[in-house]
């Protein structure tokens, strides 16, 4: 960088390929999901356990990639956010069916 260059500023465009802004987006999202805390990891084991399936149905989630992990070595780690995530969108809330005689009549069925 010479002494007249501002920081930032020694970049170009190059037409179809990825802009610079789009390759430090993606680096800072992927940085947010590995903000290491203790405890914030769960095995597969550990993840079959708290759904009570067995671990194989674990690892068919994974390989769907419905389930985000992270592979090191040959085991799977689940960070509890995700696991979370995955649960909250297969909610399923139970609705009681409003049955005929609990049904307040309407303005114009009066």
């Amino acid at each position: 960088m010479t002494r007249d260059e501002k920081p930032g500023e020694h970049w170009q465009f190059t037409p179809g390929g990825s802009s610079y802004l789009v390759d430090l987006t993606r680096e800072r999202q992927i940085r947010k999901k590995f903000v290491l805390k203790e405890g914030n990891f769960l095995s597969t084991e550990d993840v079959a356990k708290i759904l009570s399936v067995k671990d194989e149905v674990v690892r068919d989630l994974i390989r769907r990639r419905e389930l985000p992990a992270v592979k090191i070595g040959k085991a799977y780690r689940i960070i509890e956010t995700d696991l979370q995530v995955f649960l909250n969108e297969r909610y399923t809330p139970h609705m009681k069916k409003e049955s005929p005689e609990n049904h307040a009549p309407e303005d114009d069925e009066i």
